[in-house]
């Protein structure tokens, strides 16, 4: 149902690091554009003199292979051999689909690792952003059943069953491509360290000076940059989804964002404006931030009490604020025009 990239830089996005320290050692960061957003890497800790490079191209090698923009990659062949065959792909690729699948079973849907018809046909977030005809939009949903994508683990190939079928792992990739690149710096011996994937942010360890990261979270109706709240963080990821991210407005005046519902083709609409998600590994929060905002907030919040580990914050068009339990201990409301539900 749902396809979920979270563009939320640290300048620009939904959520973003607002630690700082005048005794804290001197950062070194490193961005560059990939993913399809500005992805930047800040040590606080000393670190191989190649480690930056290292991270880099395995964030580049996750893009080749995972993007469905990238033809010779693997989810473009993939997409490429719908109906037709198999495809034999790289084991990160097809472990990333398999958890792709996982959440949309347990979702009933509601992530859809198969939604590429329709984040093709809507093109919100590039230039070629329109409001598709009806027609063309029943067409699209009806090539996005994630029910008819094989996976053959010994072979380690993908088949889309029917021909017009695609992959698109915008609400995933992301969170596995910033999962390896903490892996690869707690092997280097980094104990403190910010990664933050358009809004995909991992809090590696404590801040240097000896406390918890804070990050805040963004305001859905103001401009990016102005925060309802903060929230506390130690070796934890942090990913938010809203309506803010990404959309366009139509010919009818209508604003359309990204996530989409593939059941009825359109983006989701059921009083959300956002979600925030935290969880030790970033491509689980990745994908259950799409996954909540597009349950909607009653089934939602019944899931995330539901799993161990994670966490989640639900805001409303009415500026109310739902939370786990577990949340409500590390976040702050910090903007009075919001209020938790409850308080």
């Amino acid at each position: 149902m749902i396809r979920g990239h979270k563009a939320l830089a640290a300048v620009l996005g939904a959520v973003i690091l607002t630690a700082s320290c005048s005794r804290a050692p001197e950062p070194r960061t490193r961005m560059e554009f990939l993913l399809g957003t500005a992805c930047s890497v800040t040590l606080h800790d000393r670190a191989s003199p190649d480690l930056l490079d290292r991270v880099f191209r395995r964030v580049k090698e996750i893009e080749d292979r995972m993007s469905a923009t990238v033809e010779d990659g693997d989810i473009g062949r993939v997409n490429a051999g719908a109906g037709k065959r198999a495809v034999r792909v790289e084991e990160d690729t097809f472990a990333v689909v398999e958890a792709g699948l996982e959440f949309s079973r347990m979702s009933g849907g509601a992530f859809n690792v198969a939604v590429g018809p329709l984040v093709s046909l809507w093109g919100i977030g590039t230039e070629g952003a329109r409001l598709p005809e009806k027609g063309e939009i029943a067409a699209a949903a009806a090539r996005t059943d994630y029910q008819k994508v094989r996976l053959h683990r010994e072979a380690r190939t993908i088949f889309l069953e029917e021909p017009g079928m695609a992959l698109d792992l915008g609400a995933i990739a992301k969170g596995y491509a910033a999962d390896e690149a903490a892996r690869l710096l707690r092997e280097d011996g980094v104990t403190s360290a910010v990664i933050d994937f358009g809004g995909n942010i991992v809090a590696l360890g404590s801040h240097p000076a000896g406390r918890l990261w804070r990050v805040g979270v963004q305001n859905p109706d103001l401009s990016r940059g102005q925060y309802l709240g903060v929230l506390e963080a130690r070796d934890l990821a942090v990913v938010s989804s809203g309506v803010y991210e990404r959309f366009f407005t139509g010919p009818d005046g209508k604003r359309y964002h990204h996530i989409l519902d593939s059941k009825t083709g359109y983006p989701v609409e059921n009083g959300l404006t956002g979600v925030t998600v935290t969880a030790r590994d970033s491509m689980v929060a990745d994908a259950l931030s799409t996954t909540f905002f597009a349950l909607g907030l009653p089934a939602g919040l019944e899931l995330a009490d539901r799993i161990d580990g994670v966490e989640a914050l639900f805001i409303t068009g009415g500026r109310e604020l739902h939370a786990t339990r577990g949340l409500r201990e590390s976040f702050k409301v910090t903007d009075p025009s919001f209020r938790m539900a409850g308080e």
